[in-house]
């Protein structure tokens, strides 16, 4: 079935004008979604621009929430209560007149209505949020019931639902198909449908994509399809709700065309790791290390994302077909590798203008060889790769002070593209304030790292090691006790990237790779390495640095009064240097010298190679710890 726009449906009823109850319960929900952002379980900050709140747009609504309060409130004393006063002033003159006594009664009645109002206000809340919860229930309950008895007719029965819920319109039909009837329910949108076909059985389904003038990816039609087959309805209908949320976005934004637009990103994803491919000769590896990393568009959802780390174990078991299947979007079950991180595209409201692609136009990041002749009215702008060296790529600019309709084929709308951190990742300050430099916001709301002020603040290191201070681990034959000193560095919590423009991907991916890789290093003193036997070899203490947040020193203390000292530093590029206290001039007996090292020695030249080598590989301080004892 081809796009096409559905018939017009009725408006349904009129809704009642908003009252001053109404726009109490607005401010009272914004209000509320603050305080649970500030209230997180784990204590980090989430009240930044990179935290799991939009805040421009929250901004907004708390403003104009204020201003309609405002203007009823002035409206209800303007009117209702003037009148009321001037009445009231009129009776206590004549008060034993009919008018006066009639006033009386009602003014009375009115402050039980008002009462009332009041109790049927908290009544409508709890009520509220009791339909949610009996709603979520109940959709559960029939998701099991369609799953578990593979109704065909219970599953067209949901589809229909979730197209009324989402205001799309539905229609159903049955053809009959190389001798089998089968049943297709379509979702309909301003300009895009979505056809699912149900077969006899579970595994005889089919799901198609139309969008009006656009050649959309079949792999969401796939991602569909799969979340159908696995049996999860909710995750099918998220999906759904994504489609008609671009396909609304699209229709009331005109002349943005936000389903092309995520196309665009995705396919500028694609040509970022395509370039970067090209200079490190096709290897996989180093593009998920270095690069902007692995764009894996419909995959997660309806839209790009972005496979930004993946944990040094995880790295090591996958095979040679395993990248290739990863390199090419092959791999069904990538998304179920453990404890990887990922970005995921999509669109928020903001309140400054950004630029969008028209449809002529397909992508951000252009090729080497396109000609800056075929741009139109964009520019072609040359950006330095920061970590590949000899690597340009070339965006598609537009002048922000240019009229709109001279440019033609850009359009600009108070909208932005925002990568959604997933899982949401513990920083330290400097990695905020990096992410905002890289992103063009003010840092200044973004506090030093520093010690802790307050013994219940957040930190790094409690945060990502769960409140673990001390560890025993079990590396081969050797057992080592890992004691964590007090904390010193203040959690940050990013949940969401804004993002003004595609080629700031590049700077963003490796700040918060590099904070990935030293949480993967901190979470290593709390994670067991290996649950076999041995004997007690070592102990070993772990220091951190406010003033330095990617670096930790390690003190090892072997049975056989042995010590050793090292210093670990995660490089903008996220790889793991160390040093021993040999190499730093420090003498076994006064080891506590390390701390005092400046930053400004830690170079590469005066690194331990082989030392660092093995940091890279394992991400791992009882590995490392384990590697020194052997290699003493």
């Amino acid at each position: 079935m081809s796009a096409s726009k559905p018939p017009a449906q009725s408006a349904g009823p009129l809704r009642p004008p908003r009252t001053i109850s109404d726009e109490f319960r607005e401010l009272q929900t914004t209000v509320r979604l603050f305080q649970n952002q500030l209230d997180t379980p784990d204590g980090t900050i989430g009240l930044h621009p990179f935290g799991p709140v939009n805040i421009e747009q929250t901004y907004t609504t708390f403003i104009q929430s204020c201003h309609r309060l405002r203007s009823s409130l002035l409206a209800y004393k303007d009117t209702t209560l003037a009148s009321w006063g001037q009445l009231l002033a009129s009776s206590a003159q004549y008060p034993d007149t009919p008018t006066a006594i009639a006033s009386k009664r009602a003014y009375a009645a009115i402050q039980e209505l008002g009462e009332m109002h009041k109790i049927t206000d908290a009544l409508h809340e709890d009520i509220s949020g009791c339909q949610k919860i009996l709603f979520d229930a109940a959709g559960d309950a029939i998701s099991r019931t369609v799953v578990g008895a593979k109704s065909l007719v219970l599953l067209a029965e949901r589809l229909r639902a979730c197209a009324k819920r989402l205001g799309l319109a539905h229609y159903t039909d049955v053809q009959r198909r190389d001798g089998v009837d089968i049943t297709t329910v379509t979702l309909a949108g301003g300009i895009s449908v979505i056809d699912v076909d149900i077969g006899p059985r579970w595994d005889h389904m089919h799901v198609k994509i139309s969008v009006s003038d656009i050649s959309h990816d079949a792999r969401i039609d796939t991602l569909m399809l799969k979340r159908l087959q696995a049996g999860d309805i909710h995750g099918f209908e998220r999906l759904v709700e994504e489609m008609a949320r671009l396909d609304q976005l699209t229709r009331t934004k005109s002349p943005v065309n936000f389903i092309h637009n995520t196309f665009a990103v995705a396919a500028t994803l694609s040509e970022i790791q395509k370039q970067e491919l090209s200079v490190l000769d096709g290897d996989l590896l180093r593009v998920l290390k270095c690069g902007s990393g692995v764009a894996l568009p419909y995959v997660r959802h309806v839209g790009p994302s972005t496979l930004y780390f993946m944990p040094a174990s995880v790295q090591h078991g996958l095979s040679g077909d395993d990248w290739a299947q990863i390199k090419s979007n092959t791999m069904h079950e990538v998304t179920e590798l453990p404890q990887c991180m990922w970005l995921d595209f999509a669109w928020e409201p903001s309140n400054k203008q950004h630029w969008f692609l028209s449809e002529q136009v397909q992508q951000y990041c252009v090729s080497a060889e396109h000609m800056a002749d075929d741009s139109g009215p964009y520019t072609v702008v040359s950006h330095k790769h920061p970590l590949i060296g000899g690597l340009e790529l070339q965006f598609l600019e537009t002048d922000p002070t240019a009229d709109a309709k001279d440019q033609n084929t850009a359009y600009s709308i108070p909208y932005t593209l925002v990568a959604r951190v997933s899982p949401a990742l513990p920083s330290c300050a400097l990695t905020v304030r990096q992410i905002m430099a890289a992103t063009g916001h003010s840092a200044s709301s973004v506090s030093h790292d520093s010690p802790r002020l307050l013994e219940d603040a957040p930190t790094l290191e409690r945060l990502v090691c769960a409140n673990t201070t001390r560890t025993v681990h079990n590396v081969g034959a050797t057992k080592m006790q890992i004691n964590m000193e007090a904390p010193q560095i203040r959690a940050w919590s990013i949940s969401r990237v804004p993002i003004a423009h595609m080629r700031e991907i590049m700077e963003v991916v490796p700040l918060l790779r590099r904070q990935a890789v030293f949480n993967e290093l901190l979470d290593s003193c709390a994670a067991v390495e290996d649950s076999g036997s041995g004997e007690h070899a070592a102990n070993i203490t772990v220091k951190t640095f406010a003033n330095d947040p990617f670096r930790i020193d390690m003190y090892v203390q072997a049975e056989q009064g042995v010590s050793m000292g090292v210093v670990l530093r995660v490089t903008e590029d996220s790889s793991i240097l160390a040093w021993t206290h040999q190499t730093l001039g420090v003498s076994e007996s006064d080891l506590s010298l390390l701390s005092s090292i400046p930053p400004a020695s830690l170079t590469t030249a005066t690194s331990h190679v082989t030392l660092s080598k093995a940091a890279a590989i394992s991400s791992s301080i009882p590995i490392i710890a384990h590697w020194l004892l052997t290699h003493h």
